[in-house]
């Protein structure tokens, strides 16, 4: 009888031990189904809409996404919303940027600069920091409202005095908030000043026809020069509804971001035209698909496989979108311009987006044997 009560006991710990290791594998399995994204690696989307549509958002792309920016400016000044809203994120799961601005321009009831204090204590490293004004370098160079100078205001005498003037007055408006977090930014332009400003990371943005292996090429040197992050934000293609593009437009672009090295890969979803903001069923399909590529496909750091840059000249503040674009948004383009359009046209035909541009100053002079294998200028 003892004998028969030990194999039945030793049965029922089998069975036990089978159940457990079948339960825990199911587990498993089901979680790593469920979060496909490495911790080196951000896929999101922005949300502009107010308290209740940010928090559908949240809900709708649950799985599709590991990151949220947060970029409703009545939420942004709010406290109480802002907390609601950390909160929802954080217990969905995601990463979050918060977007900000200089809070002496009013209509704040809390301290965004020592808020971060507690967001950092409370969500940890979910809160990856400010996301801090938007466009200054395209600000300036189309004359915008956050252009640094002008032709009459603070004008700079040359190229290297535009340079400091804008790094400076930059910088100037971000000196606060470098202090407590991370500062990251969308462009279109003047992504290596920005880095030289005190950003941490730049988005460069894929908008209208612009070419995306150029935008690649200058915000991946920049950052690579300088020892940053990087990230692509997927914007308009459109000046009218739909605004953006195609779900399999969106979905290529985000492949293009994934494979060119990109930290952050996100979509710009303003204005709210619908539940979803400008997203509707094929984007969120297009999430979906990206899900499925980067859960089979390991990033690389760079698609910059041969470690190639192209050299700019030193302070020649352009945007590549156009031959005969201003410099610094004051001036016509110099002599070199177009020899330097045709080289770097040239480039995209030879390498696509596998190469970088960066400028022939003194940090590229000391450091560029660090990060390249060969310059060309």
């Amino acid at each position: 009888m003892a004998i028969l009560n030990r194999k039945v006991l030793f049965a029922i710990i089998l069975l036990i031990i089978i159940i457990v290791s079948v339960l825990a594998q199911i587990f498993l399995d089901t979680a790593q189904k469920e979060s496909v994204f490495l911790p080196s690696f951000f896929v999101g989307v922005t949300a502009n809409g107010n308290v209740t549509e940010t928090k559908d958002l949240i809900d709708k792309t649950k799985g599709l996404i590991n990151l949220i920016v947060i970029d409703n400016t009545d939420t942004m000044k709010d406290k109480d919303s802002l907390v609601e809203v950390c909160n929802y994120a954080y217990k969905g799961g995601l990463s979050f940027f918060v977007y900000m601005y200089d809070p002496m321009r009013g209509g704040f009831n809390y301290d965004p600069i020592g808020w971060v204090v507690e967001a950092k204590e409370k969500y940890g490293n979910r809160f990856l920091g400010y996301y801090l004004y938007d466009e200054p370098g395209g600000n300036q160079l189309d004359n915008g409202s956050f252009a640094q100078f002008s032709k009459s205001i603070n004008a700079p005498l040359n190229y290297r005095d535009a340079a400091n003037t804008y790094c400076y007055y930059l910088f100037s408006t971000m000196r606060n908030f470098m202090k407590v977090d991370k500062l990251v930014t969308s462009d279109y332009g003047l992504y290596w000043f920005d880095y030289e400003a005190g950003y941490d990371s730049i988005f460069c943005e894929f908008a209208w026809n612009h070419s995306r292996a150029v935008n690649i090429a200058l915000c991946r040197g920049a950052a690579e020069v300088h020892n940053k992050d990087w990230g692509v934000m997927i914007t308009w293609t459109y000046t009218h509804a739909p605004y953006l593009e195609s779900g399999k437009d969106l979905y290529g672009d985000m492949v293009t971001a994934y494979d060119a090295g990109a930290k952050y890969v996100i979509v710009f979803n303003h204005p709210q035209i619908g539940a979803y903001g400008l997203l509707n069923d094929e984007h969120f399909e297009a999430l979906k698909r990206f899900n499925d590529f980067i859960s089979k496909t390991p990033q690389k750091h760079s698609s910059n496989t041969e470690r190639i840059a192209y050299t700019l000249p030193r302070s020649f503040g352009w945007s590549f979108r156009r031959e005969n674009d201003t410099v610094w948004g004051i001036w016509n383009p110099s002599e070199n311009a177009t020899k330097i359009w045709n080289d770097v046209t040239k480039f995209t035909q030879t390498y696509g987006y596998n190469f970088d541009i960066i400028y022939n100053d003194t940090l590229t002079y000391f450091t560029w044997k660090n990060h390249y294998n060969k310059l060309i200028s």
